[in-house]
C-alpha cells in the first residue's frame, strides 16, 4: 500500500526534467570563460548535486515501472 508521502510516477518524471532542465541552462547559458575559478566551481558543484538526484529519481523511476 502506497503512503500518502510518495510521489506518483508522473511527479517523478516532472522533478527529473525539472532538474535535466537546470543542467542544461547552467551549462549552456551560464558556462563562460570570463567567469572567475570559483564560480565555474560552484557551478560543477551545483551540476554534481543536479546529477546525483536526477539519477535517484530515475533510478525510483526505473524500479517501479519494471516492478
Amino acid at each position: 500500500m502506497l503512503e500518502n508521502n510518495v510521489k506518483s510516477l508522473a511527479e517523478l518524471q516532472k522533478e527529473a526534467d525539472d532538474i535535466q532542465l537546470k543542467i542544461r541552462r547552467l551549462l549552456l547559458n551560464s558556462y563562460s570563460y570570463d567567469d572567475g575559478i570559483a564560480d565555474q566551481l560552484t557551478k560543477i558543484g551545483v551540476i554534481a548535486d543536479l546529477r546525483k538526484r536526477f539519477i535517484a529519481l530515475e533510478k525510483e523511476i526505473r524500479l517501479r515501472t519494471e516492478g
